[in-house]
């Protein structure tokens, strides 16, 4: 067996260039998706064949998928329905002719009235709207087909009586064609909408709501839950989430899934294409990691971790997780874009998470990480690893995730800094807190839980040292290089404070003391 010091060793000469996400994970949306490649070089150092790896914050389930590749046996937990759905579908087997022949099936038996909603008339042949264009409630431009043509022009007359048709079909089938009404959660961006259904044109919504419908009536109930899972996939596709370009009639980029934002220029497009499109990449994700040996032997639970009960003491052979950040992503409720079509349970209270809205205070955030920490140490076998990535900006948060580590057994062993390879989302130095990259923290399971730091260490010196050591190569550093060279000795310091005793903001003493400007195509302080 080796030891840690040697795995140890082995982690800080790794060298990690972050690789682009192959399509087996591109299979569904979701946030802050960590490098498939990290993810496999940790699990493959740190563990063996057969041992078990568990993440309790599973996410989009990287190390669940990571680690049958390499023969482990996985464990992945998460509070959100749709990870565990996302995991599910990306690893379970799908008998691919028949997922291909019931959508067919179900295509076909679209009623008429429905289908002419998203068809004009030109010289007697029928022309099925691609696209269009909206200013905010109202239609300005169509792209249609044509005999395998397409062209574009202004919205016509018989355009918005399409849009009037599909109100009325909604009203006639009202009770068997349903859609969701929920709340958007005050947290959330939203420019003045305020239930999921305003995010969709009431064409789309006839059509979406009668595909699920059909997917969820679907008696083989793996392709059902598969039907189902495209469904939510191609959602932010045809909602009014998307950009329009008013002259080519498409939608310029996708949904930006930080926030349910409808511009005033957006995009409705074909569900049925959209629908299509999905099912097509879904079948290429699921070829290609068919091709991939894995080990089939995984876990996934829709539970809180802050409650283990289902994992037996001391049986984990290795954790690799991702923490929620603070008040950097709400996971939970940007996911009722989706958990809403599916009417799926969500454990709302045991949400970590700090949004003063649902007075999910630092408090209540700090309290749950404790828990669900300290059953992480009580599952994982002693003097056996914890990795750990974790961004935000905000002291308080790098506080409470590391004194909750300290205090629930878990002792420091390693920090990397990581380049995210592609944007996840989420990621991007100006962007609600978080980082181009990640930082990547070992610890070791001792077992022996230790008090956090009680004394509010000055952290400001060490924002002097770093720009001090900056200054000797170049009078320029950016945020993501402040960052990257001062979090480790923030956390290896417990310095969080500043001078008067507050939570150190090194974004204000920075703008402070600095100018912020540009140099070299990149933005930072002159110093």
């Amino acid at each position: 067996m080796v030891s840690n010091t040697k795995i140890i060793q082995v982690i800080e000469e790794l060298t990690i260039n972050s690789k682009v996400h192959p399509q087996h994970y591109l299979l569904h949306k979701y946030w802050g998706r960590k490098p498939h490649n990290l993810i496999y070089e940790y699990i493959n150092i740190c563990t063996n064949k057969n041992d078990i790896v568990l993440d309790p914050f599973m996410g989009s389930g990287g190390v669940v998928i990571e680690s049958n590749k390499l023969g482990r046996v996985a464990i992945g937990i998460d509070i959100n329905p749709m990870a565990v759905m996302i995991v599910n579908e990306t690893l379970k087997k799908t008998d691919i002719e028949k997922l291909k022949n019931t959508f067919n099936n179900i295509l076909n038996k679209l009623p008429k009235e429905i289908k002419e909603t998203q068809q004009v008339i030109k010289n007697g042949e029928i022309c099925v709207v691609e696209n269009a264009i909206w200013r905010g409630e109202k239609l300005i431009r169509v792209k249609l087909n044509y005999k395998d043509k397409s062209f574009r022009r202004n919205a016509k007359k018989e355009d918005f009586q399409k849009i009037q048709q599909s109100k009325k079909l909604l009203k006639k089938y009202e009770g068997e064609i349903t859609y969701p009404t929920n709340k958007i959660m005050k947290y959330v961006k939203r420019n003045q909408k305020e239930t999921i259904d305003e995010l969709f044109t009431p064409r789309n919504l006839l059509i979406a709501g009668w595909f699920l419908k059909q997917f969820s009536e679907v008696k083989d109930k793996k392709i059902s839950e598969t039907l189902k899972f495209i469904f939510t996939s191609a959602l932010p596709n045809f909602s009014n989430m998307i950009p329009g370009d008013v002259d080519k009639v498409i939608g310029k980029s996708g949904w930006q899934i930080s926030k349910f934002w409808a511009p005033e220029i957006h995009a409705e497009k074909n569900v049925i294409i959209s629908l299509q499109q999905r099912l097509d990449k879904f079948i290429k994700g699921k070829n290609e990691i068919d091709n991939i040996k894995t080990n089939t032997k995984f876990k996934v639970y829709n539970k809180s971790a802050h409650k283990l009960n289902m994992i037996q003491d001391s049986s984990v052979d290795y954790i690799f997780t991702d923490p929620p950040y603070g008040d950097s992503i709400a996971y939970l409720a940007l996911s009722s874009f989706w958990n809403s079509w599916l009417n799926n349970k969500v454990d709302y209270k045991n949400e970590i998470i700090y949004d003063p809205f649902r007075n999910k205070k630092e408090e209540d955030y700090e309290m749950r990480l404790d828990e669900s920490f300290s059953e992480m140490s009580r599952v994982l076998k002693s003097n056996k690893l914890l990795t750990m990535t974790f961004n935000n900006r905000h002291m308080k948060f790098w506080r409470i995730i590391m004194e909750s580590c300290k205090s629930s057994g878990f002792e420091l062993s390693n920090i990397k800094w990581v380049n995210q390879a592609v944007s996840s989302g989420t990621q991007g130095i100006n962007r609600r807190n978080t980082l181009k990259g990640d930082f990547v923290y070992t610890f070791i399971n001792t077992k022996k839980k230790m008090n956090p730091e009680t004394s509010k260490i000055e952290g400001t010196k060490y924002i002097k040292q770093t720009l001090a050591k900056q200054k000797k190569k170049s009078n320029f550093i950016t945020p993501a290089k402040l960052y990257e060279s001062l979090i480790p000795k923030i956390i290896n310091n417990s310095a969080y404070y500043d001078s008067s005793g507050k939570y150190l903001d090194i974004d204000n003493y920075m703008n402070s003391n600095f100018k912020y400007i540009k140099k070299d195509k990149s933005y930072g302080w002159q110093i």
